[in-house]
């Protein structure tokens, strides 16, 4: 596994958010590494070492809260963010996701959140 940090793991099943999503948060500064499945997330989370991993929830095969679960699994001090169009706050209580983004993604503030974690390590308040 690569000793250098990058940002963010950025996982979507959907092409056109997931480009937007990864030149926006390019454009703010972050490194992000975009996967269309969970299967090649998994593989970059075993290949290289990220702060935190952005995904959706609803995806095929494997959905966002499985990923997350595993991921968290593999990576003990991986940060996870949640974006969905339909889940809500209630949805991820208990699982080892800080914090849900909705789709359409407030992407000023999920760079906001992004950015105050990764400058200082600690959890940034919602």
């Amino acid at each position: 596994m690569s000793t250098k940090r990058a940002d963010v793991l950025l996982v979507d099943d959907d092409p056109s958010l997931l480009a937007i999503l990864a030149l926006a948060l390019r454009r703010a500064g972050l490194s992000v590494t975009p996967c269309p499945t969970t299967a090649k997330a998994l593989a970059e989370l075993k290949r290289k070492s990220f702060r935190w991993l952005v995904t959706d929830a609803q995806m095929s095969p494997q959905d966002g809260f499985s990923l997350a679960e595993e991921a968290k699994r593999l990576v003990p001090d991986l940060r996870i963010v949640m974006i969905s169009a339909l889940c809500t706050d209630r949805d991820i209580e208990g699982r080892p996701i800080e914090r849900l983004f909705s789709k359409p993604v407030p992407v000023e503030a999920l760079v906001a959140f992004l950015s105050a974690g990764r400058l200082n390590g600690a959890s940034p308040l919602p």
